[in-house]
């Protein structure tokens, strides 16, 4: 039997089932916001509307119960939501923030909002998370922020990252957009949630990820006066001058006794609808069913490492759970007799299909997950164009220039060229038979891997 690459039969020719978790709940709560009237219930200046309409309060609180943590602030993305964190931060011009050079872009952009400096730390060989030893290295006296991901759906070290935090005087914003339900354990059922484990935490309700209204995100944290920085930033802070009784003294010096705000703060618009808050308050209470789904397919489709050498799954972190957002192993070429990771990875996918209404982003397995951020031509070409206010104010370009070449993250750098791949079938509405045909796509290419040579 001919491998499909080579121009054989398929093992699926179908495509995969969506990943649509929407059903008749999501269009009546949908249905009950357009009844009201009322899609936004935001008001700029500071008022009851300031918090948002009754959706968003409501989701906001519901959230917050979901995953133990006192505030939670809702916006219109986690990209968003990581910008208003690093404002809330109190970061400035010539800042440094320490970043991972492995996650979407803005992680590692979001702070140049503020004129602060990406610093780009290595990852951990076996968890993909930024590495305590090596965000060590590389603090300064400007260090001022870390933004640890946690990737995969895999809680970063908190116990290390966070102690060098506390050492240096330093703010940790937690990326935790893949990572929902995934926590660290303790006695008596004790659980410290993803997204919680840092000063501030931003999740994600993108298309695709565990929970979703199409765009969306959320801020959450445990300090009162990081809160009301961020729901400021969110509601366009500069606007928001008078108190909610029109009382003679304003909400800034209000603000600045209670909250220690600054009366030069500027926000933005980044307020999430009735209509996102109606959709993701039903999205909430699927919650943990849709994770247990994950959770079976994982560990259907980690059937294949028992029968390809080559292959080794990601490990969980001690005395952590996973939330799988995306499913990854390691390659071994050593183990694989010569044949690279992407020859075999790019035969697999030629035995499947994509999954339905994501048809036009191919085959959800990817070799190395993405290129190093710093080695992206904002990074490079474009970079002098990019920073020059901060050269200016604090002539800081050497340490740039040494941390974007390539070579300075070599872990990150490994998984990316030759070991890491994963995969995303295991998402909702995959059912057991179809993790099945991705295992036997495996297992088919590596039986029949001479034909590879």
């Amino acid at each position: 039997m001919k491998l499909a690459i080579n121009g054989g039969p398929k093992v699926r020719e179908n495509l995969f089932p969506d990943q649509n978790t929407y059903d008749e709940q999501e269009l009546e709560a949908i249905k009950e916001v357009m009844k009201e009237g009322r899609l936004s219930g935001f008001r700029g200046n500071y008022c009851d509307e300031f918090y948002g309409g009754p959706q968003v309060q409501a989701f906001e609180e519901e959230f917050a119960e979901k995953f133990n943590v006192a505030f939670a602030i809702a916006v219109n993305s986690a990209t968003s939501g990581l910008i208003v964190a690093c404002g809330a931060s109190g970061l400035n011009a010539g800042d440094e923030t320490i970043v991972t050079p492995y996650s979407m872009t803005c992680s590692a952009t979001a702070p140049m909002f503020y004129n602060s400096i990406p610093v780009f730390a290595d990852v951990e060989k076996d968890h993909f998370c930024l590495d305590p030893d090596s965000i060590e290295e590389r603090i300064t006296d400007r260090t001022k922020v870390i933004i640890p991901v946690s990737l995969f759906g895999q809680p970063y070290d908190h116990i290390k990252i966070n102690a060098i935090a506390k050492k240096h005087n330093l703010i940790v914003i937690e990326d935790a957009a893949q990572a929902p339900g995934a926590y660290y354990t303790g006695q008596e059922g004790w659980r410290q949630f993803a997204g919680t484990l840092g000063d501030m935490g931003v999740f994600s309700f993108n298309f695709g990820k565990h929970i979703t209204c199409g765009e969306g995100g959320m801020i959450v944290t445990n300090n009162e006066k990081l809160a009301m920085r961020c729901r400021l930033i969110r509601n366009h802070a500069e606007a928001v001058i008078h108190g909610m009784t029109g009382e003679p003294e304003d909400f800034y010096s209000i603000a600045h006794k209670e909250y220690d705000l600054d009366n030069n703060m500027v926000g933005f618009n980044v307020r999430m609808t009735e209509l996102d808050a109606a959709v993701m308050r039903v999205q909430l209470k699927k919650f943990d069913e849709l994770l247990m789904q994950r959770k079976h397919n994982v560990i259907e489709s980690d059937t294949i490492i028992h029968a390809i050498s080559p292959i080794s799954p990601a490990t969980t972190r001690k005395d952590c759970v996973h939330s799988f957002y995306a499913l990854p192993y390691l390659w071994d070429e050593e183990y694989a007799e010569g044949i690279h990771r992407d020859t075999y990875i790019n035969a697999v996918k030629a035995e499947l299909m994509p999954r339905a209404t994501r048809d036009g982003e191919g085959v959800p397995i990817g070799c190395g997950y993405i290129t190093p951020l710093y080695l992206m031509p904002l990074f490079q070409e474009e970079k002098h164009q990019c920073f020059n206010l901060t050269d200016i104010l604090c002539g800081t370009t050497y340490l740039r220039d040494e941390n974007y070449q390539a070579g300075s993250c070599p872990n990150c750098e490994k998984l990316w060229k030759d070991e890491l791949f994963l995969h995303l079938y295991h998402a909702p509405n995959s059912t057991k038979e179809d993790v099945k045909d991705v295992v036997h796509a495996f297992i088919k290419v590596w039986d029949h891997r001479e034909e590879l040579r």
